[in-house]
């Protein structure tokens, strides 16, 4: 018995020892948004001194991507995200901490129309914002908007909660023609456009295509209300659109690309 004591108390003593060995990471920060929108992709880093390694357990998404120990990007759904990170020093560990990130949905994306020469985001939101060749527009903040010059404009539509989504981006044609105001409610879209021609006007229509040489490469008659027009037939190219309603006449610029 007297020869087995001093075994037990080395031991004792070098547990001891181990355990006084361990030291516990510093404090943990996480570094990232406090709130997030539906599908976008948000990077979240982590430092804590003395850390070698991070334990991290991240719930209310299926789409996360480990860039490092020290980086997560996350890709937001429809419910709130927990981060929970808890630093490592070898096998000792530090004080997790846990971040609780609110979702909020994104906006739905602004398909612009032009009607005359105002354009329209045609999507509800909390404020908007235009843009003239990916520069903001100063004080151009409606839903809809009329340029002054010709050119490439898109939109940017925020809800309350600060989620963005933009268009695409719309070629802009002022026409130098007087045309009637009847023509103010004449909508088209997308433009630029690949396949399909989405056409919107109260009054019955004629519509004619032309290249920039002024032959007529396409004719639809007879129109009235909302239309689909398969373009496909055409070339790649910009075309000019004479809409005829009641011997009056309007002309719009067509980018088909």
């Amino acid at each position: 018995m007297k020869k087995i004591l001093p075994i037990l108390f080395v031991l004792s003593l070098s547990s001891a020892i181990v355990k006084a060995q361990c030291t516990p990471p510093g404090e943990l920060t996480i570094t990232g948004p406090s709130s997030g929108c539906t599908d976008r992709v948000t990077a979240y880093t982590v430092k804590a001194d003395g850390a070698t390694s991070y334990v991290w357990e991240i719930t209310g998404t299926n789409t996360k991507t480990q860039q490092s120990q020290t980086q997560y990007n996350i890709v937001f759904e429809n419910s709130a995200v927990t981060i929970k990170v808890t630093p490592m020093n070898g096998s000792c560990a530090g004080t997790a901490k846990t971040l609780v990130v609110p979702v909020s949905p994104t906006p739905s994306r602004p398909v612009i129309s032009q009607s005359g020469n105002t354009l329209d985001a045609n999507t509800s939101a909390s404020s908007y914002q235009w843009y003239q060749d990916s520069k903001p527009i100063a004080g151009a903040t409606a839903q809809t908007f009329t340029p002054t010059v010709n050119g490439t404009y898109l939109v940017e539509a925020k809800n309350s909660q600060g989620c963005n989504s933009f268009s695409t981006t719309f070629n802009f044609f002022k026409t130098a023609i007087t045309e009637d105001a009847v023509f103010n409610g004449f909508v088209f879209y997308p433009n630029p456009v690949t396949t399909v021609l989405n056409v919107d006007f109260a009054q019955a229509y004629d519509l004619s295509f032309m290249d920039l040489l002024g032959r007529e490469v396409l004719q639809k008659d007879n129109l009235r209300g909302k239309q689909e027009l398969d373009l496909t037939a055409l070339k790649r190219g910009v075309y000019l659109m004479k809409i005829n309603s009641n011997g009056k006449t309007a002309v719009r610029k067509l980018f088909l690309k």
